[in-house]
């Protein structure tokens, strides 16, 4: 009889839980920027129970991502979000995380409700000229660039990322099946690497991502980083469902 691979066994499974990608320590370089843009528009992103930041700003993040997973993974990875605060604690709350290749994107979303997206990454230093870009539909919408001034103590520190897992509906003109969830994930980075950049954050336009509606006001920061970077996460709250409703199209290609 032949071997039916839409069913595992016990012992199937514990390989694989063992050998998720979600849950792997990873190598990783990086830019990563924070810039102040418009007063009032990070105020209306942040959905409850996530507060606004006394200091609110935008943070980016464009990088390459090893895994020692499956004879060896590489993908482009990044994230676009907003600082926050979450009962009396500093936060990441995330707008939008586009990823290189179906698998990092739907374990994401199913795993964490991280609002991943597929789309072409890239990271690279080449002497002390730093360049990341994040294309999708053809258009390359989010690009950092810089060269290296000074190099930055290094340090390890962990940021606690917020995503909601939601749970679209099956029923027409119904929003959720049920309330969504509230995913704290903390990412534990370790850096080896920390330069200061002397460069620019180039947001364009593009209907399905809309970055360019959070434009850059002040450049806070713009650095190289290399090191490794892990996570653990939980369930830390049940959300109304109406009050997360108007952010969830951002999931999507939504116009």
């Amino acid at each position: 009889m032949s071997e039916l691979r839409y069913v595992k066994t016990q012992e199937q499974l514990i390989a694989a839980a063992e050998n998720n990608l979600e849950f792997f320590d990873a190598k990783m370089h990086a830019i990563k920027a924070w810039y102040k843009t418009e007063p009032g528009l990070i105020e209306k992103l942040i959905p409850a129970p996530l507060s606004v930041h006394a200091n609110p700003m935008v943070r980016i993040v464009i990088s390459r991502v090893f895994v020692d997973l499956m004879g060896g993974m590489e993908f482009g990875a990044a994230t676009f979000g907003v600082n926050c605060m979450y009962q009396g604690k500093e936060g990441i709350y995330e707008i939008t995380m586009p990823m290189e290749g179906e698998g990092i994107v739907v374990g994401g979303r199913e795993t964490y409700g991280e609002p991943k997206k597929i789309a072409d990454v890239t990271a690279s230093k080449e002497g002390e000229d730093c360049v990341a870009t994040v294309t999708r539909h053809g258009i390359t919408y989010l690009e950092l660039r810089g060269k290296t001034t000074e190099s930055l103590e290094t340090s390890n520190f962990t940021d606690d990322v917020y995503c909601f897992k939601v749970f679209p509906s099956c029923e027409q003109n119904k929003p959720v099946d049920q309330n969504p969830l509230l995913v704290r994930i903390n990412m534990h980075r370790t850096q080896t690497v920390h330069t200061k950049l002397n460069g620019e954050i180039i947001l364009r336009e593009s209907p399905m991502d809309p970055v360019i509606d959070l434009p850059v006001k002040e450049m806070v920061s713009l650095v190289w980083e290399e090191g490794g970077s892990s996570s653990n996460a939980s369930v830390v709250e049940e959300v109304d469902a109406m009050s997360y409703v108007p952010f969830m199209h951002s999931r999507y290609d939504s116009v």
